[in-house]
């Protein structure tokens, strides 16, 4: 939106600028639409630093949940092997949890 709203104030001037400092007014504006696609990038970056630390929190929450709960191999840890791991045991838990609900209705 950023972007396009540059872009028509950019398109704007131009037809109102005087042919002789068009040159001028487009090199400002080149600078200027930079400096725009610079501070998005950056904020972008931000949020996605943002999203992932939260994302680890998350993780974290979860494995700390689990670990209260008694359940096996669920401890904090950031080690990327032992998340693997842990991660091949929520999909083991729950695709468990999900043959034994087909089992249930297959009784009822």
């Amino acid at each position: 939106g950023l972007k396009q709203e540059l872009f028509h104030r950019h398109k704007e001037a131009q037809q109102c600028c005087r042919p002789h400092n068009l040159p001028l007014l487009r090199a400002a504006q080149q600078r200027e639409m930079e400096a725009v696609e610079q501070r998005i990038r950056e904020e972008q970056r931000m949020m996605d630093e943002k999203i992932v630390l939260e994302l680890d929190q998350k993780v974290i929450d979860q494995q700390s949940t689990l670990e209260k709960a008694g359940v096996s191999g669920f401890y904090i840890t950031t080690n990327p092997q032992e998340l693997m791991l842990q991660m091949n045991l929520l999909e083991l838990i729950r695709k468990l949890q999900q043959k034994e609900s087909e089992s249930q209705k297959a009784f009822s």
